[in-house]
Formats: structure tokens, sequence, C-alpha cells
């Protein structure tokens, strides 16, 4: 009987443990151009979250990443790109991220009026407000 007992503790071990395993979650993170404002940040969120398999979402605006909790690993990296792309921002793998220094039509405001920023200047946060307050003189 109590060899009955322990095999049977032993294969609940294991099938925990691989449950476990196959739970475990992947973790993507996206450099992401073109984020102005909160406004850009819920897009590129609600972008991500719409990914089948996408289980968490972190969208950083200072730091224009965004991590991606994958619930299935069968997400592929190109699938989130798009998603982005879609949403109307540039995303990368973070590590493949490179700063850049050309210019870019502002994705919040869609380049309105002909509005550019400069990618990777750490003033793009400015972009939009800079934006409104030259639309108040006109």
């Amino acid at each position: 009987m109590r060899q009955v007992v322990l095999a049977f503790l032993v294969v609940a071990l294991s099938a925990g443990v691989v449950l476990a395993q196959s739970t475990q979650s992947e973790t993507v993170k996206l450099s992401v151009t073109g984020m102005h404002c909160d406004n850009c940040v819920q897009k590129v969120d609600k972008a991500l979250r719409g990914v089948e398999g996408v289980k968490d979402v972190k969208v950083d605006l200072k730091e224009k990443t965004a991590e991606v909790a994958l619930a299935a690993t069968s997400v592929k990296t190109e699938t989130l790109v798009k998603a982005v792309s879609d949403a109307g921002f540039k995303a990368q793998l973070a590590s493949a991220a490179s700063s850049s220094t050309k210019e870019e039509k502002c994705a919040c405001c869609s380049g309105k009026d002909g509005h550019k920023q400069k990618a990777g200047t750490g003033k793009d946060e400015d972009c939009c407000k800079n934006m409104k307050k030259a639309d108040k003189k006109s």
C-alpha cells in the first residue's frame, strides 16, 4: 500500500513540474519609436494586447519600450512588430534597436501640417505640446 501511495505522489509531483514549466511565460522587449504621449502608449498597448497569445503588456513612454509577456511560446516577434506597425508606430527587438537621427512623422498627430520629430532626440514628449502651442497661435 505504501508503494502505491508513494508511486502516486511521484506521478503527481512530476505532473505538477511539467505543468508549471509549460505555463511559464516568455517576455519579449520591443523598442518602439513614434510614441509621444499617453494616447500613443494606449494605442501600442491595445495593439499588442490584440495579438493572440499575449498575456500582459507594459509600455513605457520614457524608455520608448514595450515589454510583452507571452502566454504562448508560439507567438512570433514579427507578429508583435506588425501589430505595433499597424497601430502607426515602429517597433523592433530592443536588443536590435539603434539610435537614429532621421526625422519621422509624429505618430500621435499623424504629421499634421508636415509636423515632424527627430528620432532619438529625447525631446519626443514635447512634440505634441509644441504643435498644440503653434495651433493656438494660428
